[in-house]
């Protein structure tokens, strides 16, 4: 399915990235829809949001909407730079998706939060809403 191979398209691009990856807690610390409870901060989630069939070809056109963010417990800042690397390997970029062709990946929309935590600490994300037009093949 569309959805399982682009989230595994996301996935290497991001995980393919050392200057993103060097600034994360580990190789590992990419994750497809939530991190678990228990890793360590930075981190990278990405999640689908929304989108499909757009339906105005005889071809299956998709256009499906992923949020992708960076969450550290140091400054927003330091998510932010996050960011930047992944932007670099995602905005404008040919992602190679098994079953289609990706003819458009852009980042859309920005976002930038902070979530106060019980014990008085903070997390701050920033991330981006990635539009990714795929044509099957």
């Amino acid at each position: 399915m569309i959805l399982d191979d682009t989230s595994a398209s996301i996935y290497t691009a991001l995980n393919g990235g050392t200057a993103l990856t060097a600034l994360l807690a580990g190789t590992t610390s990419i994750y497809d829809q939530q991190a678990p409870d228990t890793v360590t901060l930075p981190y990278v989630v990405f999640s689908h949001q929304g989108g499909g069939p757009d339906n105005i070809a005889p071809v299956n056109i998709e256009s499906n909407l992923w949020y992708v963010r960076a969450y550290s417990a140091t400054s927003a800042k330091a998510a932010s730079a996050i960011l930047t690397q992944i932007d670099l390997l995602l905005h404008r970029k040919a992602l190679s998706i098994t079953g289609a062709t990706t003819f458009w990946c852009n980042r859309e929309e920005n976002i930038k939060t902070v979530e106060n935590l019980a014990n008085g600490g903070k997390i701050w994300s920033a991330g981006g809403i990635y539009r990714i037009r795929t044509a099957a093949t």
